[in-house]
């Protein structure tokens, strides 16, 4: 297959090495993976017996461990350097997307449509059930062969894989064990509950002399209060998110730490958020006993386990990158040496957002009546490092404004399709007028001064640039090239949960903006028109549920 001319500049040169070419590979296989699992019903596996439910099966799993395989090759030619496995790779940079191989990728993906949902089709086919496995087979084998050939030459990639010798089969077993392990931690939901139960007995007891234990049911109880642990509070899902951060933690500064000693990161975060996952129990039972029943069962009850999380993922990465034990970098630093950390002025009026937010939510009944919090917190962290982030050129012209307008008529449209309609809050009815005015009048102005101030020093400041070099801040914002744009896009959409996909166009809009122009203030103008606009349309038009 010839390749088209080169007739788009953003896949003629797109300054990727061998790296960022397989993760893009395992992050598109895994994304597509998810969205060929939508129009498939695996529930049908379990009802067909003899060759047909050996074949379903087959590709159920075996699609896991190949989209596995995938991501972990690509992790294994991070550690293992792009040198060792193609000698002049940094010639590789110059190599140009291939737009045909693309667009086959593309067109054997919608074609996996049709033929994923005959797959498990509930009784009379269009087609042999036979040719139909054979299809989905031959179109999976070369949608994954066009995606590759699409980002370099075949023989590249011949290349590759001989050099990575025996990573083949360390990559292989990692996918096939941690596939495994997924359905297998299924299976400890129910004995890891019952533990849970036990230790959070242990808490309860000498505070609560009049508890009541049902063991039998697991559940703790009072006159005023009851809690059940169920399979959901065992902690497993904490424990997963707390292994996959300090995997992801030791891989990304592998060079600043120690191994092996490193490597007791990853039990100790699994012991510290079991730990608090108790806690975390005796405090709602505490909490709802105490009269505040509302707190825990609607603020406390979901945003705990946030903070717990968090809570464990910052005390690790503190004290962990302080201990000459476990850093090279505290080894080697004198004691009274200090270093000015320019990501804070970027990321910290960010965090302060998202943490006064799991605060004030925690301690709600439903109902965020303490979102000014978010606000304030903003405002502070904004105002620390005014200096620093005043740096930047924030003039802006009619483009900003004007993409803020496209954006929020796009937006408008997601949302009638992807969020039900909504009406205000009772609980905001509910307020004085007072109160009402000052809480809705701290909503407006978060949403047009702190919060698209705060995403773009985060998203568009940073993290746009920080992808291009560590030194994030000597990097020109017009020198960007669009891998780092989509990357960073998709980071900003995926944050706006149900609407992940406008806010991933909006993150190009805005980050295109920025890097056209080289003015933060056209990006910021535009994510502000944007936020203003959205709340216009909610407190004239009633649409609260796009706040």
């Amino acid at each position: 297959m010839n390749d088209l001319p080169l007739q788009f500049p953003w896949l003629s040169r797109p300054n990727l090495g061998l790296q960022g070419r397989l993760t893009i590979l395992a992050i598109v296989f895994v994304l597509e993976k998810m969205f060929l699992d939508r129009f498939v019903d695996f529930d049908n596996a379990q009802l067909v017996q003899g060759l047909g439910a050996t074949v379903r099966q087959s590709y159920h799993w075996g699609s896991r461990v190949l989209v596995a395989l995938a991501a972990c090759i690509a992790v294994f030619a991070v550690v293992r350097g792009e040198e060792r496995l193609l000698p002049g790779a940094a010639r590789l940079r110059e190599l140009a997307i291939r737009p045909r191989w693309l667009l086959a990728h593309l067109l054997l993906i919608a074609l996996l449509v049709p033929l994923s949902a005959l797959l498990f089709q509930d009784g009379a086919a269009l087609l042999p059930f036979g040719l139909i496995a054979a299809l989905t087979l031959l179109c999976a084998l070369a949608a994954g062969g066009a995606a590759s050939l699409a980002m370099a030459p075949g023989q590249l990639w011949l290349r590759v894989m001989r050099n990575l010798g025996s990573g083949w089969l360390y990559a292989a077993v990692a996918a096939v064990v941690g596939v495994c392990t997924w359905q297998w931690s299924l299976m400890l939901w129910a004995p890891t509950a019952t533990l849970t139960f036990h230790l959070v007995q242990l808490v309860l007891s000498p505070l609560l002399p009049a508890l009541s234990i049902d063991t039998d049911n697991l559940v703790f109880s009072t006159d005023h209060f009851a809690v059940q642990v169920t399979q959901y509070c065992s902690g497993l899902e904490g424990v997963g998110f707390m292994l996959a951060f300090a995997c992801a933690w030791l891989l990304y500064y592998r060079k600043e730490y120690i191994f092996p000693n490193a490597l007791l990161l990853l039990p100790a975060g699994v012991l510290l958020i079991f730990a608090l996952n108790v806690l975390r129990i005796a405090a709602l039972f505490t909490i709802g006993n105490a009269g505040f029943v509302e707190v825990a069962k609607y603020g406390f009850h979901s945003q705990a386990g946030w903070i717990a999380l968090v809570a464990a993922a910052c005390l690790m990465a503190y004290t962990s990158r302080r201990s000459a034990w476990l850093s090279k970098a505290a080894l080697r630093a004198a004691p009274a040496e200090t270093v000015e950390n320019p990501t804070a002025a970027y990321l910290l009026p960010l965090l302060a957002i998202l943490g006064s937010g799991i605060l004030a939510r925690a301690a709600s009944s439903g109902f965020e009546t303490l979102y000014p919090l978010r606000l304030i917190a903003a405002a502070c962290a904004l105002w620390l490092y005014r200096d620093r982030w005043a740096q930047l050129d924030w003039r802006f012209s009619w483009r900003g404004p004007a993409t803020g307008v496209l954006i929020f008529v796009l937006w408008i449209l997601a949302a009638h399709v992807l969020v039900p309609a909504a009406a205000m809050p009772g609980q905001l009815a509910a307020m004085a007028p007072v109160a009402r005015g000052g809480w809705i009048a701290a909503r407006v102005l978060a949403a047009v001064l702190t919060v698209p101030l705060a995403e773009e020093l985060a998203y568009r400041g940073y993290l746009l640039r920080r992808l291009v070099s560590g030194d994030f801040e000597s990097v020109r914002f017009q020198s960007i090239r669009w891998p780092a744009l989509l990357a960073s896009a998709v980071v900003f959409g995926l944050a706006h949960g149900p609407l992940w996909l406008p806010g991933i166009i909006a993150g190009l809009a805005y980050g295109g903006l920025l890097v056209r122009t080289g003015r933060m203030g056209e990006a910021l103008a535009a994510h502000a028109i944007t936020n203003g606009l959205i709340g216009a349309l909610v407190l004239f038009g009633q649409q609260w549920q796009l706040w």
